[in-house]
């Protein structure tokens, strides 16, 4: 409001100048205003002097008022084009890890031999004490409760409800979970239970043979739970008690439930 106001005396003061010059030249023509002519120039020269600095100075606000709406459009329009950017980035991420995950997933299925429906995750337990996960894939897909489900990475659980076009995913992390699992460097055998934090191992001892962090452990197929040979995870560390019959440990999971996008469902393989 203050700019607008010392805007408008600016202007005001330069017509009333302009006014007053043209007044005096008009005067001066006349012979018998000769002898004043000297004194008016002399008088209007300061005058003159700052009435071409105010002139100057009025065309330099006006400059300066479109150099900033200049300055400001460029600026949006940078941060349109950087929002832009930014969304295509993500975009292209998101594309790149789910082509990285269907063809784990493909190789996975080639090389462990059994039929598989791959379905998407749509939806997550309502908890993180149940830790299950919504498929889009049901019985009208060959899907039925208590078959095994995997990634790419190794095992996530098994099927626990199935409707025709949908289904429910008990995780390894379900406190009631139970998985048998031997390592595969010391070839001890143990079982996997779920917890609300990690997944733990009990492993069973064997005379001078002991589990190391950095094993991994698979489905031993003991029990007829689960087919051999799908990973559970890594042994992240280990708690051995020499009075005790087991050790414990706890598996850092090949599987993060928050970030399972894509699932295998084997279809063929009928839990004992």
């Amino acid at each position: 409001m203050y700019g607008r106001r010392s805007q408008s005396r600016s202007t005001g003061l330069f017509l009333i100048l302009c006014a007053s010059m043209l007044l005096l030249a008009m005067l001066s023509e006349q012979s018998w205003a000769a002898p004043a002519r000297g004194v008016a120039k002399s008088a209007i020269a300061p005058l003159e002097a700052a009435m071409t600095q105010v002139a100057a100075n009025v065309d330099h606000v006006m400059s300066g008022f479109g150099d900033v709406s200049a300055l400001r459009a460029e600026n949006q329009r940078l941060k349109a084009a950087d929002e832009a950017l930014r969304r295509q980035v993500v975009e292209l991420n998101a594309a790149a890890k789910e082509n990285a995950t269907l063809r784990q997933a493909l190789d996975f299925e080639r090389s462990f031999g059994h039929r598989m429906v791959a379905a998407q995750v749509v939806g997550r337990g309502p908890d993180g004490f149940s830790r299950t996960l919504q498929i889009d894939r049901g019985t009208a897909d060959g899907v039925q409760p208590g078959m095994i489900v995997t990634t790419g990475a190794g095992l996530v659980g098994r099927v626990r409800e199935a409707g025709p076009h949908g289904a429910i995913v008990q995780t390894l992390g379900d406190p009631q979970s139970r998985v048998n699992v031997f390592l595969s460097k010391s070839g001890l055998q143990g079982t996997v239970t779920g917890g609300p934090a990690a997944l733990q191992l009990e492993v069973e001892h064997s005379f001078g043979v002991a589990a190391l962090s950095g094993e991994w452990a698979l489905t031993s197929g003991v029990g007829g739970g689960y087919p051999r040979g799908l990973v559970v995870g890594e042994l992240a560390s280990v708690t051995h008690r020499a009075s005790a019959t087991t050790d414990q440990a706890l598996i850092a999971w090949v599987n993060d439930p928050a970030g399972i996008s894509l699932v295998l469902v084997i279809t063929d393989f009928a839990p004992s």
